[in-house]
């Protein structure tokens, strides 16, 4: 009796040379993804030394510069701050070294210069902690200039940014100043109001009543 042989189909075999994609190895995958976390970690913590590394020469920068400023080398002072500023920009010592530069150079009889500084300085979106000292100086400033009603406005900002009770109030007391001087007793009474009204612990509360009385011949 004849057997039938039935036909098979023979395997696929892949053609010499071939290999399974990389995609498709689940192993391989698993090794590129640690691969990568790897190396993201690594390169975080490289930014973060640097970082950190930047951070901590200019602070050795910052406390030479005010040194100099202490001894009364103003302009040694003045030039350590400005290589501060420009080298180490974007730091907190580069924030805490412009608004020093710009005492010194009120110290110096440049208080329209360090207005000027002061306001680029504003423009430029420092850190939150920085703007209510940076707005008090330029305050400073400007009324070294005699230029009352704009060292007013500054101080009344100075006011708004600051984050304690004491700094808004005694900010205030500034504005009223300045706004006697610029022949606005509206504005100065408006302040000292604001100091009676919302920060009567402070210890600007007995300058802001004395101010007041005398704007208001008693009149409280």
């Amino acid at each position: 009796m004849a057997t039938t042989v039935e036909a098979t189909t023979p395997a696929k075999v892949p053609p010499p040379g071939t290999t399974t994609p990389w995609y498709r190895d689940r192993r391989r995958q698993l090794v590129a993804a640690i691969a990568v976390a790897a190396a993201a970690a690594i390169v975080g913590w490289f930014l973060l030394a640097s970082g950190t590394r930047k951070e901590q020469f200019a602070a050795r920068s910052l406390n030479q510069a005010q040194a100099a400023a202490e001894a009364g080398n103003l302009p040694l002072a003045s030039s350590e701050l400005q290589r501060l500023i420009t080298t180490y920009k974007g730091t907190d010592a580069a924030s805490e070294a412009m608004l020093t530069l710009n005492q010194v150079r009120m110290v110096n009889g440049q208080s329209e210069l360090a207005a000027v500084g002061l306001r680029e300085f504003l423009a430029a979106k420092p850190a939150p902690k920085y703007v209510a000292p940076a707005y008090g100086l330029l305050g400073a400033a400007l009324e070294n200039s005699k230029r009352w009603a704009e060292a007013a406005d500054a101080y009344n900002q100075a006011s708004t940014s600051a984050e304690v009770e004491y700094l808004k109030a005694n900010y205030l007391v500034d504005a009223g100043r300045a706004y006697r001087e610029a022949g606005k007793p509206q504005e100065a009474e408006r302040a000292y109001r604001t100091i009676l009204e919302k920060f009567p612990k402070s210890a600007s509360f007995t300058e802001a009543q004395v101010r007041l009385a005398e704007l208001t011949q008693g009149k409280m």
